[in-house]
């Protein structure tokens, strides 16, 4: 069994070809959290008790660097949190849940878009919840976005490019 550190280096995440990518997706998530904390929402199962000690860059390095996925992942996951939010409006990302939404989106996507993954044992590691956690929280997800995991070529590009923009800024 791998063994996961809880620390984590921010300049060991090479694997991800493109580092500021996660800088701008934490960016663009801890924006809408910022907003959205403000608001009563309704409880889901992603929802934790507190709010995670660690930065969701943090977290999307620490995933980066275990989950050892492709780039194209970490941005089909935040279509994914989209789509729950376009088909789920009464749902919305606060800091108590962005995290579990995030690694269950991202794990999601690794087993759509990437030809290896691991078992969920080990992401749920990754994630520091249980197993049978990650487990309810995939079945959730997935229903959240009716089983439809499927990206356009064009729907994924048109994020790419915004996701470029707002690097810019």
């Amino acid at each position: 069994m791998t063994e996961i550190s809880t620390q984590v280096n921010v300049k060991n995440h090479e694997r991800t070809k493109h580092p500021s990518i996660l800088k701008c997706i934490a960016t663009i998530l801890e924006e809408i959290v910022e907003e959205t904390d403000k608001l009563d929402s309704q409880q889901t199962l992603f929802h934790a008790s507190k709010v995670p000690a660690i930065t969701l860059e943090n977290y999307l390095i620490r995933i980066a660097k275990y989950a050892k996925c492709t780039d194209e992942c970490f941005v089909i996951a935040l279509i994914y949190l989209d789509k729950v939010q376009e088909l789920n409006p009464d749902i919305l990302l606060n800091s108590h849940c962005v995290h579990r939404f995030l690694i269950i989106a991202i794990v999601l996507a690794i087993k759509f878009q990437d030809d290896d993954y691991y078992r969920n044992d080990y992401y749920s590691k990754i994630a520091g919840i249980t197993l049978k956690e990650l487990n309810q929280l995939e079945s959730e997800l997935l229903e959240l976005l009716n089983y439809d995991l499927f990206i356009s070529k064009d729907l994924y590009n048109i994020y790419l490019e915004k996701l470029k923009q707002y690097q810019e800024q």
